[in-house]
């Protein structure tokens, strides 16, 4: 499904939170989507740490609830979705042996894989992306063939490809405070990598074990997305977690991105900018409770 993203005028709260029964997005399908309607007009809004936020109806392409979703920022590791769509576009070869080299180190949190190990590409991949490892990401580029700035170059035009029009990469991992995007463009950036299997099996993995082959030690890795374990993730509440990425830098704050269903409706949400670690799970928590709350699919 591609995205065609329309802006248009948006109404302010008293809670500084914007949503609008007449802005929508302009997602292109085969069928003809139900447009969401709201239920509750006496409730404005949703008290959020993020100072920036969107949630948007997958079927219709309805925005259901924003703050600033064009104002751009640092989105840390949320960059690594992009990494990973640049990666599956040069049809990797998922059994090759990659060795994690003293190029690929990085600063920041703690390595996964060290110097001199040697594992599967494809084990490579899932450290990046369920651990959010930097070293795994510079590694795999290196293993490709890529030099970085060859490597960014892809993926700012893999953003315009995409309509990411607010967005501008500046290294693969985000760990570059000049890795800027919107919330807007997130949710446009989060679609796109879940319909891709590589990506979404990837983000959804609690726990994955691997080998390292040239010592046979066995090394656990564990996700970043503790939505996993929540309510968002159990069909007994009626929740599905599609898929997700956080991120954190200084700059940054705490963003997450996911995509969440209920009773087969998918909603996009994206916080930037949260206050602290817990309250991007809180935040995101809040406003996925007050969309299926405020809004019927009916």
């Amino acid at each position: 499904m591609f995205i065609n993203f329309i802006l248009g005028i948006l109404l302010l709260n008293p809670l500084n939170v914007y949503f609008s029964d007449k802005l929508f997005f302009n997602i292109a399908t085969d069928d003809a989507a139900i447009v969401p309607q709201r239920i509750n007009e006496e409730n404005v809004g949703v008290i959020v740490t993020a100072k920036r936020f969107a949630a948007i109806d997958l079927n219709s392409g309805r925005l259901l609830l924003q703050k600033d979703i064009n104002v751009s920022q640092p989105i840390a590791s949320i960059t690594k979705l992009m990494t990973a769509l640049v990666i599956l576009d040069q049809n990797p070869a998922w059994n090759k042996t990659v060795e994690m080299k003293e190029a690929d180190e990085t600063y920041g949190a703690a390595p996964h894989i060290y110097r001199g190990e040697e594992l599967k590409f494809s084990d490579v991949w899932k450290t990046a992306l369920i651990s959010s490892d930097n070293n795994a990401i510079k590694a795999m580029i290196r293993s490709m063939g890529f030099d970085e700035p060859e490597f960014v170059e892809l993926m700012n035009a893999k953003a315009e490809e995409l309509g990411m029009y607010n967005t501008k990469f500046a290294d693969p991992t985000g760990l570059h405070e000049e890795n800027v995007s919107t919330a807007l463009d997130v949710s446009r950036l989060l679609h796109a990598a879940m319909q891709e299997n590589e990506i979404s099996e990837s983000v959804l993995t609690p726990k994955h074990s691997f080998e390292i082959l040239n010592n046979g030690k066995t090394r656990n890795i564990s996700n970043t997305d503790i939505l996993l374990d929540s309510f968002l993730n159990k069909k007994s509440y009626g929740y599905e977690l599609i898929g997700g990425k956080t991120g954190f830098i200084n700059e940054a704050g705490y963003c997450l991105a996911v995509e969440i269903s209920r009773d087969d409706n998918p909603v996009v949400i994206v916080v930037l900018n949260s206050a602290t670690i817990d309250d991007r799970f809180q935040d995101v928590k809040a406003i996925a409770d007050w969309v299926y709350s405020n809004y019927s699919w009916e």
